[in-house]
């Protein structure tokens, strides 16, 4: 499993550098602008992004915080923190908290380990990233535990079940599996939940579930 996941953070650092052009913002545009509503972010508001990859995310994230509240972005490939940190620098925003981490290490302990103990998470993103992670089970109910009363944890990923040459494509790009049943594990974490999944043609799902 070590060696699997070291040869996948080679593989993302890579990537990343023509990541930004083979997976462009504007082809899931429609699925991420829903999926960050979702996250009910204001001013002030603290949101965890999951893996933060390129932080594709951040500006839209920015146009409800305003440079306020927390963005607590986590990668584990070196690569794509770097192409997320050259952003952070261009725009200057400063509410912005760059880590390298394993998500399986992502649980209350780990909050105070880094000095969030005091700080809410409000919303947790994850994006294109539970697909390819290995520990995907262990991984949601670890953000589940660290997102706050009320808060909302968000996936967006793509749901394949059937085979296909789409299917193929999309898991050689990004090294993941398009059939797990992300969304339906989520669904078992709170009564409210809820999914739509016409995104990309039916094959992205952008799912909700709200923590009591």
């Amino acid at each position: 499993m070590k060696q699997k996941l070291k040869k996948a953070i080679t593989y993302y650092d890579q990537f990343s550098k023509v990541y930004d052009w083979l997976s462009p913002r504007w082809y899931y545009e429609e699925a991420r602008k829903f999926a960050i509503e979702q996250l009910h972010l204001n001013e002030g508001t603290t949101v965890l992004n999951l893996p933060c990859g390129t932080g594709q995310n951040f500006e839209l994230f920015q146009k409800h915080l305003k440079n306020t509240g927390q963005i607590i972005g986590i990668d584990l490939s070196d690569g794509m923190l770097a192409k997320a940190k050259n952003k952070i620098s261009k725009n200057e925003w400063t509410n912005i908290d760059i880590i390298k981490e394993d998500a399986t290490n992502i649980n209350p302990k780990w909050l105070i380990d880094q000095n969030y103990n005091s700080l809410k998470i409000d919303a947790v993103f994850c994006d294109l990233g539970l697909s390819g992670f290995p520990d995907w089970k262990e991984d949601i109910d670890n953000l589940y535990e660290v997102l706050a009363h009320n808060g909302r944890f968000v996936i967006m990923d793509w749901y394949l079940p059937v085979p296909s040459l789409k299917g193929d494509i999309i898991k050689w790009i990004g090294k993941g599996e398009v059939a797990r049943p992300l969304y339906q594990y989520l669904s078992s974490k709170s009564d409210n939940f809820h999914v739509d999944t016409s995104f990309n043609r039916g094959g992205v799902f952008v799912a909700t579930a709200v923590k009591f």
